[in-house]
């Protein structure tokens, strides 16, 4: 017999008349319960440093397949329509006929660590380091939250290069932040 149960039971034996505000309370407790969390604090790890950059004014813009120099920074990248996006593979995820595309990619990491790709839309994520598709290591995203939907953790190694495509997109372009993990 579960906790509610117990408690409704209890309250009914006590004072019949508080027995629908008990079940009312246990039915409102299970919902929350069952409900994903919103808003900033359901993410997993800070983003406090990507929301900042997001929100940054002079926010540089570039076209799909843009080259990007330096990690530890953002930009906000024009997608393509997902018909005409060019990726180096096709997306892991099967990609719909409709929505956004496009691909940036970064000169590489200087050393062994945990870096993160956080995007202010959602959009399915795909990366790969000198031409190999990387699994994630960790992944977090949340609704509700002004200018960040989803951040996704790799390992990566210094190579030569780090692409990043993103498909499905419901906008033609997207917020992208690429950095050492925190």
């Amino acid at each position: 017999m579960g906790g509610g149960v117990v408690a409704v039971a209890l309250i009914f034996a006590i004072g019949g008349s508080d027995f629908a505000a008990a079940d009312e309370a246990s039915s409102s407790r299970q919902a929350l319960a069952e409900r994903p969390e919103q808003g900033c604090e359901a993410f997993a790890w800070p983003i406090v440093r990507e929301q900042a950059w997001f929100n940054d004014a002079h926010l540089p813009r570039r076209d799909p397949g843009a080259r990007l120099s330096h990690i530890d920074r953002a930009v906000e990248l024009a997608l393509a329509p997902m018909g005409k996006a060019h990726f180096f593979m096709p997306p892991r995820r099967p990609a719909g006929s409709k929505g956004y595309g496009g691909e940036a990619v970064f000169l590489g990491v200087p050393r062994l660590a945990v870096y993160q790709v956080t995007v202010s839309e959602d959009v399915s994520i795909d990366l790969f380091e000198n031409g190999a598709r990387l699994k994630p290591i960790a992944s977090t995203d949340a609704t509700g939250c002004t200018g960040v939907r989803r951040s996704i953790r790799y390992r990566l190694a210094p190579g030569d290069l780090v692409l990043i495509e993103l498909s499905d997109a419901d906008k033609a372009s997207i917020k992208l932040a690429f950095a050492k993990a925190p």
